[in-house]
């Protein structure tokens, strides 16, 4: 088998506009995006604005802020918007706001996305926050001198009781959750530097070395559930869905994903439960998986219910093919088309010929960490329950595994798979970090990179990639 070791350029903390605009095509607000009509900047009021959505937005763990959109249709507001918004929204100014108030400074960069015949302004907040940052100065309305930020203030995304998303003051329920946050940052730096420091040693060393961690019984102690009968189940529901819209579907390759939690599972209120996935989901790519459709301008591509659980069928000819489920009782199902097939950018190889070595680590990593957000956001207790996941691709017979997303790399060509589907299975404590997330998939993934002639991605490569995905720098 051969390993390969694969060169990557530098990578921005910050989401590609490409990405960006997907967010857009797919917006929510959620924990990681807050969404907010027009408003001025210069003026105080504006400024609060931003004080307040910037430092919730790092404090949850990175995110952006939309402006130009209404907060309830997502759709793109005209009314009120500047003749130039560049002019107006100034990232030397936006930053200047930022070093001024937040205890803790931090960089932000604004993109400016060309949507629907206008151009929106996005400012980017990164993630990483180590500790909580609050305001170190007040913000006094000139007139009646009142106090628009607050000194000594934490402001958090935080859910309300029908599981909406806002902007406020951190509160009792809000603090575990920025605590987690910061911890997890902070075990990735440490992770990072004992793999630094530990590479090249045996685990027979490594055990010595920590004591003997880890002689307790590791063996698999029997799963309770089945996600690859949830991979058949959702697959099928698929095939009817289409049929009942009379679609035609391009020939296509597909990525699933089924999770399930396997533990108890807190009564969820079905009529609650798509605002609380959609607030709950990081987002960290621009079009997610388990993103909410809620808003979508077709009705025929927004969620509805269906034998108890949510299910939506998003089909953007071209662009996008996805179905997914949503079960309140702990269990969901995603089906997208691989990204290889839908033509997204100039560099795009023709449909079915291709199969680039970024995805499986990126769509994987990503299912993981929303999957914890979710049953984290449910009420799941970490020390009981785990995820079950299944993942299958299919269509793969006869491509050849390239680098055509990050062309920095180089693969051998000549590299075609016989095999033409794949399933692959990983149960995840509840408990996992963000941060751990690559380690489970080092091993995991390596058969589905097998089928192309033997091929095996390194370690270093699959956690970096991770790493680039739950840091938000994944250049997708």
């Amino acid at each position: 088998m051969c390993s390969v070791e694969i060169a990557t350029r530098g990578h921005s903390v910050f989401p590609t506009i490409d990405e960006t605009r997907r967010l857009l095509q797919s917006l929510s607000e959620s924990y990681a995006v807050e969404v907010k009509r027009w408003f001025d900047p210069g003026q105080q009021e504006g400024q609060a604005k931003v004080i307040r959505a910037l430092i919730a937005l790092r404090n949850n763990g990175g995110g952006r802020l939309v402006i130009g959109f209404d907060n309830e249709t997502m759709q793109p507001v005209h009314t009120g918007s500047p003749q130039d918004v560049r002019a107006v929204f100034v990232q030397d100014d936006i930053q200047a706001l930022v070093s001024r108030f937040a205890s803790e400074p931090f960089e932000i960069a604004i993109q400016y996305v060309d949507y629907d015949g206008a151009e929106f302004p996005v400012i980017c907040v990164p993630a990483g926050v180590r500790t909580p940052v609050a305001t170190k100065s007040e913000l006094k309305d000139a007139t009646n001198q009142k106090a628009l930020v607050p000194i000594h203030a934490v402001f958090v995304r935080t859910l309300s009781s029908n599981n909406t998303v806002s902007t406020a003051s951190a509160q009792w329920r809000d603090w575990q959750r920025i605590a987690e946050i910061c911890f997890d940052n902070r075990e990735a730096d440490i992770g990072r530097f004992l793999r630094r420091h530990l590479t090249g040693f045996s685990a027979g060393a490594l055990k010595q070395i920590l004591g003997a961690v880890g002689e307790e019984s590791t063996e698999p102690q029997g799963k309770t559930v089945d996600p690859g009968t949830s991979l058949v189940r959702g697959r099928e529901r698929f095939t009817e869905v289409v049929a009942e819209r009379s679609l035609t579907l391009p020939p296509t390759g597909f990525w699933e994903v089924s999770m399930i939690l396997d533990g108890e599972v807190p009564p969820q209120n079905l009529g609650k439960f798509m605002n609380l996935v959609s607030a709950s989901n990081p987002e960290y790519t621009g079009w997610p998986v388990w993103f909410s459709s809620t808003s979508f301008q077709h009705a025929a591509d927004r969620p509805h219910v269906y034998k108890d659980q949510w299910e939506a069928l998003v089909v953007q000819f071209g662009r996008h093919i996805d179905f997914m489920q949503f079960d309140p009782k702990g269990a969901f199902y995603h089906l997208r088309a691989l990204y290889d097939d839908m033509r997204s950018t100039n560099r795009s190889p023709e449909p079915g010929t291709a199969f680039d070595i970024s995805m499986p680590v990126f769509d994987c990593a990503e299912a993981i960490a929303v999957g914890l957000a979710f049953a984290k956001a449910m009420g799941c207790d970490e020390d009981s329950v785990t995820l079950e996941f299944a993942f299958r691709w299919s269509g793969l017979r006869d491509r050849e595994l390239t680098s055509w997303i990050i062309p920095g790399r180089y693969i051998s060509p000549g590299r075609k798979a016989y095999q033409d589907e794949i399933t692959l299975d990983q149960s995840v404590p509840l408990s996992t970090p963000p941060s751990a997330i690559g380690g489970l998939l080092t091993s995991m993934l390596q058969p589905l990179y097998g089928l192309f002639d033997g091929f095996s991605l390194s370690t270093k490569t699959i956690e970096e990639l991770s790493a680039q995905l739950v840091e938000r720098r994944a250049q997708i």
